[in-house]
């Protein structure tokens, strides 16, 4: 058996050390191991462990603490897993209309171990892309159709053809991680849950364009995705994914992070780089355009998590495939949080074309206590 022990910021601030401890108190010298791995999605649920059993059955068990974390792992060692604390169908129907590739590896891999993102597929696609080159990249990039994730939905190949077909020695790739609308936390939780992901996606589109830099501005108010930023790029330095020719392929690329010092307006991508270079972060006119002169009037290609997160999966399953889900001009998923005057409270990621009301009454399961449904706001507050 394996027991997948959510460990995102939501897990940890509902108690996930205490059901550590009831665990291990069980498994301490036995076969027995916990993961520790991002939050899956089921924020109203936390502390949540995943019991994946010999058979490959998948168990989930929420609302724990450390006594009740303390009998599952007895029951474990019987054989007979308890009944106590499983979610029920209600619960797990949050689940059911949902389609997960943003979010696919998010409570799946430990994301402080490298290891664990190469057993789950990872940087295949960058193998892959190597092999392709900037070109072909950035066609299968059109295909797909993928749009911006960040809010204004610009098609991405564009603004990656426009910053290849800018001649300079040196060309950047910026993340947009500064999420500072009330409410989000869509990008704090990928970046906590699947740092590689996104890693990998910068990394292609550094290929795409000709890039050697990537620099993810990321919220100082998520320590803990930082840190696990951080050990995601040592590690891939160990294992000779970043650094000087990579693969062998003669490609070049390096990490850097800058944290935000909480300006709101720094979400703006020109306003974004404006603070990148250490001056205060105001929006600039456009054009010029980022990909032709943007940070220290380089050309730049800057999206979000979430788009870059989209990378590897349409790198490697292709674009037909991302293709085949959301609308005639919308393609692919959205990745929403969640939150409010609502019973189930967390990460939801559905096929563009879904519909409000199949995420506030399906998914979420509806307003609280028999109340009456008065609005729901999309987007952050501000």
């Amino acid at each position: 058996m394996r027991f997948l022990l959510g460990y995102g910021s939501c897990g940890i601030a509902s108690g996930a050390d205490a059901v550590l401890e009831g665990l291990n108190e069980v498994f301490e010298g036995t076969s027995f191991e916990v993961e520790k791995v991002g939050c899956n999605g089921l924020c109203f649920a936390e502390p949540i462990v995943e019991v994946i059993t010999d058979d490959g059955e998948s168990i989930l068990y929420g609302k724990l603490n450390k006594q009740s974390a303390y009998n599952l792992a007895q029951s474990a060692k019987t054989g007979v897993l308890t009944e106590e604390n499983r979610l029920s169908e209600d619960e797990l129907a949050f689940l059911n209309g949902q389609k997960r590739i943003v979010l696919s590896g998010c409570g799946k891999v430990d994301p402080e171990s490298i290891e664990s993102y190469i057993a789950n597929g990872g940087y295949k696609a960058l193998e892959k892309a190597l092999a392709m080159g900037g070109e072909k990249i950035i066609e299968e990039i059109k295909i797909s159709s993928l749009r911006g994730r960040g809010g204004a939905g610009f098609p991405t190949h564009i603004k990656w053809q426009s910053a290849r077909s800018s001649q300079s020695s040196e060309k950047y790739i910026v993340c947009n991680a500064d999420e500072g609308d009330p409410g989000a936390f869509m990008d704090r939780a990928v970046l906590e849950g699947d740092p590689h992901r996104v890693l990998e996606g910068m990394m292609i589109a550094g290929i795409a364009v000709g890039a050697e830099t990537g620099i993810i501005y990321v919220r100082a108010e998520y320590p803990l995705a930082v840190k696990r930023l951080k050990i995601a790029i040592n590690e891939m330095r160990e294992k000779g994914i970043l650094g000087e020719n990579i693969f062998g392929s003669g490609f070049n690329f390096d990490f850097h992070i800058m944290m935000g010092a909480g300006a709101f307006v720094c979400g703006e991508e020109t306003a974004l780089m404006t603070s990148i270079e250490g001056k205060r972060g105001e929006p600039r006119p456009r054009p010029p355009f980022p990909a032709v002169k943007g940070l220290f009037a380089k050309p730049t290609v800057l999206n979000n998590v979430e788009t870059y997160a989209n990378i590897p999966r349409i790198i490697l399953l292709g674009a037909d495939w991302f293709n085949s889900m959301g609308t005639e001009k919308s393609k692919g998923t959205k990745v929403f949080a969640l939150g409010g005057k609502i019973t189930n409270t967390g990460l939801v990621e559905v096929p563009m074309g879904t519909t409000l009301r199949e995420v506030v009454e399906e998914i979420g399961g509806g307003v609280p206590d028999g109340k009456k449904f008065k609005a729901a706001q999309t987007g952050g507050p501000s």
